[in-house]
């Protein structure tokens, strides 16, 4: 079946049962400070989509967003990883309890809100510059003033790295019901702003 390319809120559509990304309610371009992505890609059905996302002379995704649904509830929550929390007890800057742990060159950052789980890699370079808990604080006041730990769900991770990364390292990944919806990212913002305009159109 041939791709078909028209005009209009999306973009590329690869027959009848392809949804577009306003169907997916997934945005058609996502700007940052330092990047603009647009979706140049969706495949797959309404139940199980995925768009792909990327900048103007990039070959490699900036993001992607995909939705899966399982046959059960238990096997849709096992796409969602299981944290470790493990580390020395801090607190971040509006008083939420975390956890802190150095592996490796890098300083995770972890704490629950609701459902969510999340954590905040920090590269111990930039730890000499920064304290890795005030760098989880701003993380922790973007994904709430986006609207994304607030959001009642089933299960919900977040990996977010303090640095724009050179593939889609930062994730978003939520669970409601049968369904799993996955937010991959380069850079943090971007992740943020395809989730807070999907998440509350996937329960």
């Amino acid at each position: 079946m041939a791709t078909v390319l028209i005009a209009g809120p999306l973009l590329l559509v690869h027959g009848d049962a392809t949804p577009t990304t306003t169907e997916l309610a997934a945005p058609t371009t996502v700007k940052t400070g330092t990047q603009t992505a647009k979706a140049t890609d969706v495949s797959g059905t309404t139940s199980n989509a995925k768009v792909t996302y990327q900048q103007n002379g990039q070959t490699t995704p900036a993001a992607t967003y995909q939705t899966n649904t399982k046959t059960s509830a238990t096997q849709a929550a096992k796409q969602v990883s299981n944290q470790d929390h493990r580390g020395e007890a801090v607190k971040l800057s509006d008083g939420t309890k975390a956890t802190e742990q150095g592996v490796m060159g890098h300083i995770y950052v972890s704490w629950t809100k609701g459902n969510w789980s999340v954590t905040a890699v920090t590269d111990t370079t930039q730890t000499l510059h920064t304290d890795p808990t005030t760098l989880a604080s701003t993380v922790n006041k973007s994904l709430k003033q986006n609207d994304i730990t607030t959001q009642d769900v089933d299960k919900g991770a977040v990996t977010v790295y303090s640095s724009a990364q050179d593939t889609t390292a930062n994730q978003i990944t939520w669970q409601n019901n049968k369904q799993v919806a996955n937010v991959k990212a380069q850079q943090a913002a971007t992740g943020y702003q395809i989730a807070k305009s999907v998440i509350s159109k996937t329960k």
